[in-house]
C-alpha cells in the first residue's frame, strides 16, 4: 500500500465509500494478532479499539492476553514467522526487540495519529515503539486504617520499614517487568543513582518483614487490595482510580514527591508479513475516540493531545512533565545485577 492511499484512508475514514475501499485493501488478510494485559485493559482492547479497527479495515482482531516477557519470548523464538503482529511491551523488553531487529519503525506517514503525540512517548525507543497511554506511580492506601498518608518516597519507606503500617504492605516482585525501574526510582529519590542502587536495596530490606506479599502482576495486586490483605503499597494511579470508581470507597491514592515513575507501555509493530495491518493497529491505539473510552474505564492517561478529559476526573491527570523514567540503555545494563541482588537480598 502506498502512502497516498494510506493518507486518504486515514484522513477520510468517515466516508462510507472510502471505508469500503479500505476493506478491499485489507481483504487478503483475515485477522491480526495483538496483545493485551488482563482485566479491564483487555476489556477495553476488545470493546473500544478492536471494533474501530474492524470498521476501518474489515479485519478481525485476535487478542492474546498475558505479559511482556511471554510475548517477547514468543517473538524472539520465531523471528521468521512471529506469532504476533503487534505487541504491547515493557520499556526494557521493547528495547530488546529493537536491538534484535524484530520490530519496525513508526512514522507519521504509516501511523498518522503519531502527529498528535508528544515526542517523549516515542523518542525513548527511537520511534520503534510508542506508548498510547501513561500511568504514574504512587501509593494506594486504606484511608479507614491509615489517617495520615506519606507525602514522599523517603517518608513512605521509612514509616513502612519501622512497621508503622503493620504487615500490610505490598510491593511488586522482581518478576514484574517494571520492578527494575522502581528500584532505580527509589534509589534516585534516596540519593543514589543508576550506578548506586544501595539506598533502594537497604530501604527494601527494612520494609521486607512487613510485606504481606510481593505481587507478580498488577491483577494480583488488585486482588490483594480488594480482599484488603494489603492496606498500603506501590501501584499505578489508573489501577487504583479504577478500583475506587468501581466501589472501593475505602481506598485512596497519592503521588509521592519528588517525582512519579512513568508507566509506559510501548506498542510495537512486529516485523512480519502482517506489518501493514500492525501499523494500522498502532494507529488505532492512538485514535482519540477509543482512547477516551479507554481512559474512562482504566484511568490511565491517553497521550493523544486531542483527547478531551471528562471534567469530573480531569483533576486526576498528572501532567506529563512530572513523570520520570530512567535512561533505558543504562537500565538494561544494570538490570541483571538488579535481578541478582533482589533474589539474594530481598527473596533470599
Amino acid at each position: 500500500m502506498n502512502f497516498s492511499r494510506r493518507a486518504v484512508i486515514g484522513g477520510l475514514a468517515g466516508s462510507a465509500a472510502l471505508l469500503g475501499r479500505s476493506n478491499l485493501i485489507f481483504a487478503q488478510e483475515k485477522s491480526i494478532v495483538v496483545t493485551s494485559l488482563g482485566g479491564r485493559w483487555e476489556q477495553s482492547i476488545r470493546t473500544h479499539f478492536a471494533p474501530l479497527f474492524k470498521k476501518k479495515t474489515g479485519v478481525d482482531v485476535k487478542v492474546v492476553s498475558g505479559g511482556p516477557a511471554q510475548w517477547t519470548a514468543q517473538i524472539e523464538s520465531q523471528p521468521s514467522n512471529p506469532p504476533l503482529d503487534a505487541v504491547d511491551n515493557s520499556e526494557l523488553l521493547a528495547q530488546a526487540l529493537i536491538d534484535k531487529g524484530l520490530v519496525l519503525k513508526l512514522t507519521p506517514d504509516l501511523v498518522p495519529n503519531l502527529r498528535d503525540v508528544p515526542a517523549q512517548f516515542y523518542e525513548p525507543w527511537d520511534s520503534f515503539g510508542v506508548s498510547y497511554q501513561y500511568g504514574a506511580s504512587g501509593i494506594f492506601y486504606d484511608k479507614t486504617k491509615i489517617k495520615q498518608a506519606p507525602q514522599s518516597w523517603p517518608e513512605f519507606l521509612e514509616r513502612a520499614g519501622k512497621g508503622e503500617f503493620g504487615r500490610n504492605v505490598t510491593l511488586p516482585d522482581i518478576s514484574y517487568p517494571w520492578t527494575p525501574e522502581l528500584v532505580w526510582h527509589l534509589a534516585s529519590t534516596l540519593g543514589g543513582s543508576i550506578d548506586n542502587l544501595d539506598p533502594a536495596f537497604e530501604a527494601l530490606k527494612r520494609v521486607r518483614p512487613y510485606i504481606t506479599k510481593f505481587w507478580g502482576t498488577a491483577i494480583e495486586a488488585e486482588r490483594l487490595i480488594l480482599s484488603r490483605e494489603a492496606e498500603i503499597g506501590w501501584l499505578w494511579d489508573g489501577r487504583v482510580y479504577a478500583m475506587m470508581d468501581s466501589g472501593a470507597q475505602y481506598l485512596d491514592f497519592t503521588r509521592l514527591k519528588p517525582t512519579s515513575l512513568f508507566s509506559l507501555v510501548p506498542a510495537q509493530v512486529v516485523k512480519g508479513s502482517n506489518s501493514k495491518l500492525a501499523y494500522e493497529w498502532v494507529n488505532t491505539l492512538l485514535d482519540p475516540e477509543p482512547l477516551l473510552e479507554y481512559y474512562k474505564l482504566i484511568q490511565y492517561t491517553p497521550v493523544n493531545r486531542k483527547v478531551v478529559f471528562p471534567e469530573a476526573t480531569a483533576k486526576r491527570v498528572m501532567p506529563a512533565s512530572e513523570g520520570t523514567i530512567p535512561n533505558l540503555r543504562d537500565l538494561a545494563r544494570v538490570t541483571p545485577s538488579i535481578i541478582a541482588r533482589w533474589n539474594a537480598e530481598i527473596r533470599g
